[in-house]
């Protein structure tokens, strides 16, 4: 059952959302130099809806890898990364999939090129493809993972685990599309691991509840089996009900917490709604043994499940390192069920991302959490920075089995920290796995979209420090104490769409492949995030954080906020 997996507990939330506001030095991302921040060039591109050059916002991003090691795969002298991209401020969504590449260990940003949207420009916001993952086949092609979301007759971002093969043509002139071939939808849930769309169309509360079924990320074993490890809900086996207050494992904390925890609840309306709904998981599946045609062979209980602490745990990988893998997973404390708990992450710092992180002898578990609470990485500026970054995603480093590199993007989108700033790739940054199941995170950093840590890849002029006006600031000149607009953080953040009227969804479209769609034409409501409302105190609206995240660390101004390199 569900039960034998690991749990995200009420104790762990509130001890990852306190790690934001401590600012521990162990898990706080780096603060990056916001002067040195440079949009992408290869997001000028023609556009995967409209046909037309435009400047796109890129997100979610993860590379072309070694079906076993993991690592950056060697592609033909090339590097591969896929990645989400579109339109900023489209008025209907723009969530589309494209393919960037450079040359393997050139980790000049500028380098980077677009060989397009992988499903061709006749794409609609109707049909959108999310995040997911990749690795190489046996016959040279590759092997993507990818979530397909649909939103057609009515439905609120019905999600889909997907597959397509990609044969790339590789020349002088770079590395180009040749076809993509064997498009199919997966997964869709089975209702008894994992929640189907059917399931969540059927609840009550849609305007709490979270739908998730997307990030597919593949693990290839030495013995060739492929499995996917994604975000969900759970299903039947154990469900979200108002009953989950009642049931003391979700709270994980001595007695005295959990009583207190579990009376907050009780006499707070809103929280108890949330709790109740909040059914997040990471699940996993087998796939069959053809490589270019997987079917699901086997759907089992979810790793690690959220009940009653959160109802999102987005883009889980795993790195295997040694003998041992590492689960990865990225959230916000503001898709949990303690509100006050998001305010003070806000108010404090202006952020309430992490990413959360754990281990296990084998694939299938059972996981433990790192650093016993799960926390790995905690937001270290305000969301509306030009260097707030999210979508966390861990690379092994050839070489050294004991560290991954950290990639992610920044910005996030929709101009949240300025007009002209579009959201672009972070600098990357190491991670030590300790040997006692710690983690702490190094002042480390590499240029802007660096995948492959390598003797040429640190360049610690890409690391800030939290001074207003310091020439190496975090902040870009007015960022300073500037209140965040969570409306507009929310929405930028999020993936999706507002929920087309009446929200109530039809069920059972039939399956259509990306860029092939013959829809009417109508258009959507303007973005409101990838849920139907957030989950932060009404009254937490712009607010303005600290100028210092935390009072804990005014000491080390000068410093980023990470073990200091030896």
């Amino acid at each position: 059952s569900a039960e034998k997996g690991a749990k995200l507990t009420f104790k762990d939330l509130e001890e990852i959302g306190n790690a934001i506001v401590k600012q521990d030095p162990q898990y706080a991302i780096p603060y990056f130099n916001a002067k040195e921040i440079k949009n992408m060039p290869a997001t000028y591109t023609v556009d995967a809806q409209t046909g037309k050059m435009a400047h796109l916002d890129v997100w979610d991003s993860w590379p072309v890898q070694d079906p076993v090691t993991g690592y950056v795969s060697n592609y033909k002298g090339y590097q591969l990364v896929i990645a989400m991209m579109g339109i900023p401020n489209s008025p209907t969504g723009d969530n589309h999939i494209y393919l960037l590449y450079s040359k393997y260990g050139d980790n000049d940003f500028s380098h980077w090129r677009n060989a397009g949207s992988i499903f061709g420009t006749k794409e609609t916001n109707v049909f959108q493809e999310w995040s997911g993952s990749a690795i190489v086949n046996d016959d040279d092609t590759i092997q993507l993972f990818f979530t397909s979301n649909d939103t057609s007759d009515y439905k609120l971002n019905d999600q889909r685990l997907a597959t397509a093969t990609l044969n790339l043509n590789v020349d002088d002139n770079g590395v180009s599309i040749k076809s993509v071939d064997n498009y199919q939808v997966l997964f869709e849930g089975d209702g008894i691991h994992y929640q189907t769309y059917e399931q969540f169309a059927n609840g009550k509360d849609h305007e709490n509840d979270d739908y998730c079924l997307r990030d597919p990320h593949v693990v290839q074993l030495e013995n060739g089996d492929r499995y996917l490890v994604f975000e969900a809900n759970t299903g039947t086996e154990d469900y979200q009900s108002d009953g989950q207050i009642y049931n003391w494992a979700n709270y994980g904390g001595d007695d005295a917490f959990n009583i207190k925890s579990f009376f907050k609840l009780l006499n707070n309306k809103k929280d108890r709604e949330l709790a109740g709904l909040a059914n997040g998981a990471l699940g996993i599946l087998k796939l069959t043994n053809n490589q270019t045609k997987p079917k699901v062979e086997e759907v089992y209980s979810p790793l690690v499940s959220t009940l009653m602490a959160s109802d999102e745990v987005e883009r889980p990988n795993v790195v295997k390192l040694g003998d041992k893998y590492y689960l990865f997973s990225v959230t916000r404390v503001s898709r949990g069920s303690d509100r006050e708990l998001t305010a003070k992450d806000n108010t404090i710092v202006g952020d309430n991302v992490a990413m959360i992180g754990y281990v296990s002898d084998s694939l299938m578990g059972k996981y433990k959490p790192l650093n016993n609470s799960g926390v790995v990485l905690t937001a270290s500026v305000p969301a509306n920075w030009r260097t707030a970054t999210y979508s966390y995603y861990a690379v092994p480093v050839e070489g050294h089995p004991d560290q991954v590199l950290i990639t992610s993007y920044m910005s996030n989108k929709d101009f949240a920290s300025g007009e002209g700033n579009y959201a672009t790739w972070a600098p990357s940054f190491l991670v030590q796995i300790n040997p006692d199941d710690t983690t702490t995170v190094l002042a480390r950093a590499t240029n802007q979209g660096d995948w492959v840590w390598d003797n040429s890849s640190r360049n610690d002029n890409m690391l800030g420090v939290l001074k207003e006006g310091a020439a190496n600031s975090a902040a870009l000149p007015g960022e300073w104490g500037k209140p965040v607009d969570w409306s507009l953080i929310n929405r930028s953040s999020g993936l999706g769409l507002k929920p087309h009227q009446p929200v109530q969804p039809k069920i059972g479209q039939p399956d259509q492949q990306p860029g092939s769609h013959d829809l009417p034409d109508f258009k959507l409501p303007d973005n409101s995030g990838d849920k139907p409302a957030d989950n932060t105190t009404p009254d937490n609206n712009n607010v303005t954080p600290s100028a210092q995240p935390s009072g804990q660390n005014t000491k080390n101004n000068n410093v980023a906020p990470s073990a200091q390199p030896s």
